[in-house]
């Protein structure tokens, strides 16, 4: 019985094997899987970057699962994401400390070298 893994089921849905978030993808899809049936997912090894490595493969009735985390997955449908919002006291905070740093300093001209050893030119 053949399985899918995470990367063979992103090379049909047109992303490359070796895809940057194939790693997040795959967790993802691992999560559904626990979700629904209980169980860690079943494992195949697959040759990558020249070694042998175990990595989490699905039945093609458990398909779904990947289809799943395709569509719950922000990079892969962006309708999924959340977009973030902006704290206002977070942004308040980061300027009162910007102008507490700043007002510490006064001016560049009147730097001192403190008893730690220079790493850069001032």
């Amino acid at each position: 019985m053949a399985r899918t893994t995470v990367a063979e089921y992103l090379a049909s849905r047109g992303l490359p094997a070796d895809w940057r978030y194939a790693s997040p993808f795959g967790r993802l899809a691992a999560e559904a899987y626990r979700a629904e049936y209980r169980r860690e997912p079943g494992k195949a090894f697959r040759l990558i970057n020249g070694r042998f490595r175990r990595v989490m493969a699905y039945r093609a009735s458990e398909a779904h699962v990947m289809a799943l985390a395709w569509d719950r997955y922000p990079r892969t449908n962006p309708a999924a994401s959340v977009p973030r919002q902006r704290s206002v006291r977070r942004t308040v905070a980061r300027i009162d400390r910007v102008l507490n740093e700043w007002q510490g300093s006064r001016d560049a001209m009147q730097w001192r070298p403190g008893s730690e050893p220079l790493r850069s030119h001032p």
